[in-house]
């Protein structure tokens, strides 16, 4: 078999080897955290892969079957979004809010978009043998385009992944605070990746006129093969840092029961919390420094009502006293329901008129005298 060898690549492909191997390897530890392990293995194999199939690139091996230039798996769309997901699974899921919010799923879309896409270059290019189809999407730009589109996308999820680590420190008990650094570190060299990549793309483009070349790559491949390369040495050396769910510190739960209305009271009339549409009740815990168990306990004990019926009755109380304002007429029912804090149509109106009895155009009708 006639290929390209040189140190480049090869060290370049035995990082991504390591990498799938590690994956194996920390299959295992799903009893663990599944979840946060199934995120993390869906980081680690994208970003092998990525270095994989360049790597073969490099040594001319897709001359043997052509096809394998776009071979359907979105690997690069993967690699920040099963990085963010493993950062939010590593804390505890309440009975209300899972880690991570029911929306957040739409941050697959770009790698699902993606994928339909390199399924049908890959019908065509298996249908003609032939590098046609990858000529043809080259020379359109679409490549670079999606580069500096999947470059962007990655940092900012590490960036949010930063910030959701930041948002969650002070409910760290001391015992899991070496775990959860080293995770705030792993993060910060997942950012600081990032960077460098964006940074030597921008340069590689400039260099060379518009033009992508081999260049830029052989540094970012090398650079993740190092990556990996000391992920590695933590999966196999100290797993147990890379997989925990942290539990809240037994500190946070000396507040009392008369504090926590207080908070409640200050945090409904003054700060006016519940017109935030994405509130959580892990965000709310955190800021009255109990744990989300304990606040929901609390709602339910003392108020009689769940989070979501708790904070969607003051939304509703919100949309009537608009609807009642001098510029209602000037604003839809549904813009009035997203100034009060709902983030769909549906829940608004299902809502209003479960604490009303009433339909929201009715009630406004009503309320108008017509």
């Amino acid at each position: 078999m006639d290929l390209q060898y040189n140190a480049f690549n090869i060290l370049i492909l035995f990082g991504a080897i390591q990498g799938i191997i590690l994956c194996f390897f920390l299959r295992q530890k799903r009893t663990t955290n599944p979840l946060a392990v199934d995120f993390f293995l869906l980081f680690l194999f994208s970003l092998s892969f990525f270095n994989l199939i360049y790597a073969f690139l490099d040594m001319d091996l897709f001359k043997y079957y052509r096809p394998l230039h776009v071979f359907p798996f979105p690997y690069k769309w993967l690699i920040g979004v099963g990085f963010y997901f493993y950062i939010k699974n590593q804390f505890p899921v309440t009975e209300n809010e899972p880690p991570y919010h029911k929306k957040e799923w739409y941050l697959l879309a770009p790698a699902f978009i993606y994928m339909i896409l390199r399924i049908y270059w890959f019908s065509i290019a298996v249908k003609e043998d032939s590098y046609r189809i990858v000529a043809v999407v080259v020379y359109s730009g679409f490549f670079r385009i999606n580069e500096f589109f999947f470059l962007f996308f990655t940092f900012f999820m590490g960036v949010a992944s930063l910030r959701f680590l930041k948002k969650n420190a002070h409910s760290i008990p001391s015992k899991s605070l070496l775990a959860f650094k080293w995770l705030k570190i792993f993060t910060l060299v997942f950012i600081s990746i990032s960077c460098i990549d964006i940074l030597l793309y921008a340069i590689d483009l400039i260099i060379n006129s518009g033009i992508e070349t081999f260049g830029f790559y052989y540094a970012t491949l090398l650079i993740n093969a190092g990556f990996i390369y000391w992920i590695g040495f933590m999966g196999f050396t100290k797993s147990k840092l890379l997989f925990n769910t942290f539990k809240y510190s037994k500190d946070l739960s000396k507040i009392s029961t008369s504090a926590i209305s207080k908070k409640l009271k200050q945090a409904i009339n003054v700060d006016k919390v519940y017109l935030n549409p994405n509130l959580t009740l892990s965000e709310m815990s955190v800021q009255f420094k109990v744990t989300p168990k304990e606040l929901s306990k609390h709602i339910n004990d003392v108020l009689g009502k769940n989070f979501s019926e708790y904070i969607n009755a003051y939304r509703v109380e919100e949309v009537k006293a608009l609807m009642a304002s001098k510029e209602a007429s000037k604003y839809t029912l549904v813009t009035l329901a997203e100034k009060a804090g709902f983030s769909s149509k549906s829940s608004f109106n299902e809502t209003f008129k479960k604490v009303t009895g009433d339909t929201p155009s009715a009630y406004k009708k009503k309320i108008k005298g017509l």
